[in-house]
């Protein structure tokens, strides 16, 4: 109800609070936009995205990030792996490029770029880039590997497989290392029997080579009746008299195997292999004392041979001789340390010597090991047995 008393205005300054607090408010959105993010915040995003295979989103981010920060080149490295993983391979280049003008030796950079070369088959392009990366990373084992398929791409075989070999020699257990250079060796092989069929189907050689596949099948009456057969054609033909005897070792016809194996001695006094088995049917007939020169020449003629320095610490312990079989039974194991015998005639050896700290230890890896292959063993005959159960389901 009307009072008859006049109202007061509402007072102007809390507007005007409201005017001013709006005006700071953009200000401050400005601000913000004009002060960049940090490097690591651009990264964290790019990576989140990548996560995610954002990749358009994390190649926006890598972008802003370079125009942010024009002098950074891992930004630019990173737009080019991008790049790279969605296969832009033009894109990749052409980034990398731009970080090899600023630092030439930039970690990786030479690396992907090879890799974006191969991606295009421009495998000579790809060699020089390995190659540059492997200049300032000798151990980069992934640009070796590529590098190598590089050379195989081109029909650069021999290139290649030097390249397997020093891989191989950092680690003799890299599968997949392993496996391209088994197949680069195959289809080399393949390919000069196919071409020494063409030139002589019925030569010495081709006959030779078709034994070797029977002892490798483990066919050994084919294996034998080949060899005897380029004997009577051939009876200076080199090597056969080994190869015979190995296939009557591995047939355990000793007594033809030691004939041959004889033979093959008068050819080559030094021939590690044949040495060693002659050695082995040795002690297998309880002749040890005269296998341990042949064991001898076997590991002076192949230094690397460790069943030879392995059978030769066990004729040196049987004799008494435990200092000598020490020493060839730890070469041994340094040679293969997953050969678990080895480490059990190292124990029982220590036991001997009444190093009791060094019988344990060697004890438990002899265990260790037997446990390994038993599981292996195991794994093996179950996977046989549903595999003749799905057979006989069938």
């Amino acid at each position: 109800m009307f009072n008859g008393k006049a109202h007061r205005p509402l007072p102007r300054l809390p507007h005007a609070l409201l005017c001013f607090l709006a005006f700071l408010f953009s200000c401050s959105r400005i601000i913000a936009q004009a002060v960049p993010q940090s490097l690591d915040d651009y990264f964290r995003q790019a990576r989140e995205l990548e996560n995610r295979e954002d990749y358009v989103g994390a190649e926006k981010i890598y972008q802003q990030a370079a125009a942010n920060y024009p002098n950074q080149p891992e930004i630019l490295k990173r737009l080019g792996i991008v790049y790279q993983t969605e296969l832009k391979f033009q894109e990749s280049i052409d980034t990398f490029q731009r970080v090899l003008q600023q630092a030439p030796q930039y970690p990786e950079v030479n690396f992907y770029q090879g890799l974006s070369c191969f991606g295009l088959n421009r495998f000579e392009n790809a060699v020089d880039a390995f190659n540059k990366e492997l200049e300032a990373n000798p151990k980069y084992r992934r640009a070796r590997y590529y590098e190598a398929l590089a050379y195989q791409s081109l029909g650069r075989n021999g290139e290649a497989l030097q390249q397997y070999e020093t891989l191989l020699k950092e680690d003799p257990n890299d599968k997949k290392v392993l496996y391209q250079s088994i197949r680069l060796l195959k289809s080399a092989t393949l390919q000069a029997i196919k071409q020494l069929g063409n030139l002589d189907p019925d030569s010495d050689f081709m006959l030779v080579l078709k034994a070797e596949s029977y002892a490798d099948e483990e066919k050994y009456p084919e294996a034998i009746r080949g060899y005897k057969e380029v004997l009577k054609k051939n009876p200076d033909f080199p090597g056969l008299h080994f190869a015979l005897g190995e296939v009557y070792y591995n047939k355990i016809d000793y007594a033809n195997a030691e004939k041959e194996l004889r033979l093959a001695l008068s050819e080559d006094p030094n021939h590690p292999k044949a040495n060693y088995y002659l050695a082995d049917m040795m002690i297998k007939t309880d002749r040890s004392q005269g296998a341990v020169p042949m064991l001898q020449i076997a590991v002076a003629a192949d230094p690397q041979f460790m069943l030879a320095y392995f059978q030769l610490g066990k004729c040196y312990a049987a004799q008494g001789k435990p200092q000598e079989a020490l020493e060839v039974l730890l070469k041994a194991a340094e040679l293969d340390p997953y050969y678990k015998s080895t480490h059990y005639q190292l124990a029982q050896l220590y036991a001997r010597l009444n190093q009791a700290d060094q019988e344990r230890y060697h004890m438990e890896i002899f265990r260790k090991l037997y446990e390994q292959d038993r599981e292996k063993d195991l794994k093996r005959r179950e996977k046989l047995r549903q595999n003749a159960e799905k057979a006989s389901q069938n």
